[in-house]
């Protein structure tokens, strides 16, 4: 009788500990993510919690490096235009200036960035060609 409550009682403990294991992967690993999917394109970004590849325009893209935060003034310097920045959600808008599914003549942008910082982002390189 003793031995049948011990088992019930380690079941029960391993059952809240793996419950507190799963919130703490939900809290640390799902909800930053989620958080990226409804800041928008002005909005900051958890810098970590952005995946390596997105999809916006209907092509895809892939975060440059290993976490290199670039300043407006350093994307002009390096870029000489302006920087398209973007909402990596699942569902954002296309933005005027990526190079997108559909071809056209004028001059698409390979390299769009995504805000993490007040002055801070990341950017993203078209995969495949224009």
């Amino acid at each position: 009788m003793r031995h049948e409550a011990d088992d019930m009682k380690s079941n029960r403990i391993r059952r809240v500990a793996a419950l507190v294991v799963a919130g703490v992967l939900a809290w640390t690993v799902l909800v930053p993510r989620l958080g990226n999917a409804f800041v928008g394109a002005a909005g900051i970004h958890d810098a970590p919690a952005l995946p390596d590849h997105i999809a916006i325009c209907g092509r895809g893209w892939t975060k440059d490096g290993p976490d290199r935060r670039l300043s407006l003034t350093a994307i002009r310097t390096r870029d000489g235009v302006e920087p398209v920045v973007v909402d990596p959600g699942l569902f954002a808008p296309c933005p005027i200036g990526p190079c997108t599914a559909v071809a056209h003549d004028d001059p698409c942008d390979t390299v769009i960035y995504v805000r993490v910082g007040e002055d801070a982002y990341l950017d993203y390189e078209l995969q495949g060609g224009p």
